[in-house]
């Protein structure tokens, strides 16, 4: 085994739904991934049985290796509560807030703190903080604003090289409980590309008062009986208004905007922001693992 391929941590993002911990080098090679649907609600009263038996069949597993956790493992709901770090902060701020465990096997384990807004707009993160760190690292970035879609969507306002401060929109969540428990989920709940979408990103960006949004997201049903919207369409009409109307509170102040995350989300984010005159750029996978190395090294644990 080369000296490049040797495993000096294992980082593991640890959240809500899910389970992934990783053997990695000290210059970001992943050797080894494990991934499970053991997030923290299914690993309840078991977490370190969990964390134990899937970090020993990682490849390159030592039990002298240092063992980091991001994501909601910190949480309130999680394994161990770690209070949120304030901003703006750099990762070696961030490590100096890192809270530390023993566990019989493997020694000390070791929690990342999530980083809050504090005030009128009060704001919570955990998780994000770590891939954000990573990207910031991996592009070299400066000053930048960045799109985390999700549930739970992150606005990341980066200024110096840290994370000056954030703003959450419920743009999945909204989704959800409007075509899971209202009518707009009667002509369907499953969201794609397509132009429909896009006159929903056109509309859902539109400027008005408080309430216009209430009013034009009753056009997801509306428009399919007296305007020829077809129902099968109707998803991604309302899906496309609710991030239109996320992603036009960034355009055109914030130029350009780095867009971070996997899988068909973060490409309807970067669709939006196209349609609306914008220039998105995708972040490179690997965002956690650079984050999760960098706070290990700031807390010379490597």
């Amino acid at each position: 085994m080369t000296n490049e391929k040797v495993a000096a941590l294992i980082a593991v993002d640890w959240g809500t739904s899910s389970f992934r911990a990783r053997t990695v080098t000290t210059s970001a090679q992943v050797i080894d991934t494990i991934a499970t649907s053991e997030g923290i609600l299914a690993a309840k009263d078991r977490f370190e049985q969990v964390l134990k038996t899937n970090i020993t069949r990682l490849e390159g597993y030592r039990s002298d290796l240092p063992v980091i956790l991001s994501g909601m493992i910190g949480s309130r709901n999680g394994w161990l509560e770690v209070p949120y770090a304030t901003m703006p902060t750099r990762p070696s701020a961030l490590s100096q807030d890192m809270v530390s465990m023993h566990v019989e096997g493997l020694g000390e384990i070791w929690f990342i703190p999530g980083i809050m807004a504090e005030g009128e707009n009060a704001d919570v993160m955990r998780g994000e903080e770590t891939e954000i760190f990573g990207a910031i690292e991996m592009l070299e970035l400066t000053d930048a604003a960045m799109v985390i879609p999700g549930t739970h969507s992150k606005h990341v306002l980066i200024e110096k090289g840290a994370i000056a401060s954030y703003k959450t929109y419920l743009t999945g969540d909204m989704f959800h409980a409007l075509t899971s428990a209202s009518i707009l989920g009667a002509f369907g709940k499953t969201a794609e590309l397509c132009d429909w979408f896009e006159e929903g990103v056109r509309i859902g960006a539109r400027e008005g008062k408080a309430g216009a949004l209430l009013n034009r997201v009753f056009t997801a049903r509306s428009r399919v009986l007296v305007d020829n919207l077809p129902e099968e369409k109707a998803a991604s009409y309302l899906s496309g208004m609710l991030i239109g109307a996320e992603v036009g509170e960034l355009l055109p102040s914030r130029e350009p905007v780095w867009v971070l995350g996997n899988g068909a989300l973060p490409d309807m984010y970067k669709c939006a922001f196209e349609i609306l005159g914008g220039s998105p750029r995708v972040v490179p996978p690997g965002g956690v693992v650079h984050g999760a190395l960098q706070l290990a090294q700031s807390r010379h644990l490597i």
